[in-house]
Formats: structure tokens, sequence, C-alpha cells
């Protein structure tokens, strides 16, 4: 007779009558449930961006913001601090941008 420690009073008497249930897989959540939207739900769109998001807006990392922020000498984007939260306007990122534009510092003579 086999008994095992931790096996309890159910798991003695399976064993003393040889049959044993097969194991089935647990059954997975869906996991697409939560991530379904309706169709007529109405899509949010601001000119506020994340750290994340104005770095992939203006093709800068987003160490470069958050070290600019860190700083705080002026060389990144004005942003807007809520609590702990920062955003980034999209029409003053444009024209940060803009103000570091450069003329060409060669012309080019086509012949």
């Amino acid at each position: 007779m086999q008994t095992e420690i931790h096996g309890g009073a159910a798991r003695e008497s399976k064993l003393k009558s040889g049959k044993q249930r097969p194991k089935s897989k647990p059954k997975r959540r869906e996991a697409t449930a939560s991530l379904v939207t309706k169709p007529d739900a109405p899509v949010v769109t601001t000119d506020y961006m994340t750290t994340r998001e104005a770095a992939a807006y203006t093709k800068f990392s987003r160490q470069f913001f958050e070290a600019a922020r860190y700083k705080g000498d002026g060389s990144g984007p004005p942003y807007i601090k809520v609590g702990r939260a920062v955003r980034y306007r999209k029409p003053t990122l444009d024209a940060w941008m803009s103000k570091h534009d450069h003329p060409a510092d060669k012309s080019i003579q086509l012949k």
C-alpha cells in the first residue's frame, strides 16, 4: 500500500483502487476579451504626449527627454508636469524643433 505524506484521504483512495484520473490541461482565460473595444467607441486624440510618444514623434530617445528635464537648463522642449505625470504638447514640440533649424553651412553650387 502506497501512502503519501501530503496526499490526503482522497488521493489514498485513488491509489488503492488503482484508477487515476487523467490530468486535463487547465483552461486559459481569453486574454483578448479585455482588449476588444466596441466598434462605435470614440477614439480620443489629444495634443498631449507622454515622454515615449514625444520621443517617437521627434525621433529622439526617451533618455534624451528625461536628461533634458533633469538638467533643467532649457536644452529640452517645454513640458507640463502634473504630479508625477509629464506631458508634452505637440505644437510646442514642433516649435522647439523649428527653433533649432540651421541653414546649410556650405552652399552647393551646381555646374
